[in-house]
């Protein structure tokens, strides 16, 4: 059987899901946790933490396309992709403590050091997260099994996230009841050594199967050339960065959300948290299916534009109980858990119509450069947090906020991320790798023929 089209074990969905759980670890917890913890815990204003969040991502403008480059150029008997999880995985581990780390200092030496674990941690993450999410596109190249890969990985990867999420606060409060910094930090050290662990599983249960058509030497601006040529990865940035932006605000803020507008306390917001992770597994599960009968890019408009507007609801709920915005934060995480699937399915079809197109296999740097417009969609939704609460007046710290700074939690919860789903279900509609294109190109590629010479 062809590497192109071997069927994979259900065995390897399992072990290439934690990897992503692991990942998750921190990625959830910089979208739904640290943006509290800076202002609530660590004591930097909204403002400072907004602009924290861009200025460190700019890094990412060289460190993603440099890591895909050199995992492109990897060669080792485990492939390109997987020792990056055996070598990365324990300084990952490091850098979820010390984010999370309240050091005794004054304020500019904390804002600094901020920045500085803000920034060890960003590496990390790159270092180990490109390498792993361009493990999927070397397993397998069969556009189903893809999906049903990429649906494994998005049902496994919630475990990671309530982690970082819903069982952080409780577990931060059961090891130092009253002191919320230690437990956090201690809570993140667990957490990271769990996810050390399903690195090393993931880097044991899986393998690579497909290899560039040709090999040559590293040369970044090469490759970042040969990448712009693929016009259907220029569509998914746009798509990814306003996905990210949407998922983000929102995810962000949900915390406050639950505190300030439904005035809730911690048990509450946990019990949000893993609503979102456990409806994002449900999600998921139904990924494949709803792909496979109305086409992957029909079903992710649809997906984004019902984001919109069920977020909507929020705005007009009543706020004196939290059960209907709990069913309203059901439904729409059930929505995004369908979509991440679909996106990084499309992601991986992006890549193989790059090569039949360009002659030329850049998974490392395809993946890479996804992955720094998901990071910029992050560091955006992540400034416009802090900025927007900023805005309104919300005071870092403080229990009680003014009624301007609560209503713009709402105006920011609900219409800000519906604005970033409308423009992500527009982009999409410009995609053209349907599954009957893209069964063709792998028919090409498993023959070694390219676009010129079709």
């Amino acid at each position: 059987m062809s590497a192109l089209t071997e069927r994979i074990t259900n065995k390897e969905k399992l072990g290439f899901g934690l990897g992503d759980a692991a990942s998750h670890i921190v990625f959830d917890s910089s979208v739904a946790i640290l943006a509290y913890f800076y202002t609530n815990i660590y004591g930097l204003s909204p403002a400072v933490m907004g602009t924290l969040f861009l200025v460190v991502r700019i890094l990412d403008a060289i460190t993603d396309p440099i890591m895909g480059a050199i995992a492109d150029q990897t060669k080792s008997r485990w492939g390109r992709f997987r020792p990056w999880l055996l070598i990365i995985c324990v300084p990952f581990a490091v850098s979820c403590v010390l984010v999370y780390s309240t050091p005794d200092f004054g304020q500019t030496a904390k804002i600094v050091y901020a920045v500085l674990a803000y920034i060890f941690m960003t590496i990390m993450y790159t270092a180990i997260n490109i390498p792993y999410c361009s493990l999927g596109a070397a397993i397998t190249a069969d556009p189903q099994d893809n999906l049903s890969l990429q649906s494994w990985r998005f049902a496994i990867a919630p475990i990671g996230g309530a982690m970082g999420t819903a069982l952080i606060l409780p577990l931060a409060d059961f090891i130092a009841p009253g002191d919320r910094a230690t437990g956090m930090q201690w809570a993140m050290g667990i957490f990271g050594v769990i996810g050390c662990l399903m690195f090393l599983t993931c880097f044991l249960t899986t393998r690579e199967r497909i290899t560039p058509v040709k090999e040559e030497n590293m040369n970044i601006l090469r490759d970042v050339r040969i990448l712009m040529k693929n016009d259907q990865w220029r569509i998914l940035s746009v798509y990814n960065l306003a996905m990210l932006c949407g998922v983000v605000v929102r995810g962000s803020l949900l915390v406050y959300f639950v505190q300030y507008v439904l005035h809730q306390g911690s048990g509450i917001i946990s019990i949000f948290m893993l609503a979102t992770t456990v409806a994002s597994v449900i999600g998921s599960l139904f990924a494949k299916s709803l792909g496979t009968w109305m086409c992957k890019i029909r079903a992710s408009v649809w997906v984004n534009v019902l984001s919109a507007l069920v977020g909507l609801l929020f705005f007009v709920l009543p706020t004196e109980y939290w059960i209907p915005a709990f069913i309203v934060h059901i439904a729409l995480n059930l929505l995004q858990g369908i979509n991440a699937p679909l996106q990084w399915s499309m992601i991986t079809d992006a890549n193989n119509y790059g090569e039949w197109k360009t002659q030329r296999r850049i998974t490392g740097m395809n993946i890479a450069a996804n992955i720094f417009v998901i990071k910029l969609g992050v560091a955006i939704g992540g400034a416009l947090t802090g900025w927007g609460l900023a805005w309104f007046g919300y005071q870092a710290g403080v229990e009680q906020q003014s009624a301007e700074a609560i209503r713009g939690v709402l105006i920011l919860f609900t219409v800000l991320p519906a604005i970033f789903y409308l423009i992500t279900a527009f982009s999409i509609r410009y995609y053209r790798l349907t599954e009957d294109r893209m069964n063709d190109i792998i028919g090409d590629l498993r023959q070694s023929k390219f676009q010129t010479q079709s």
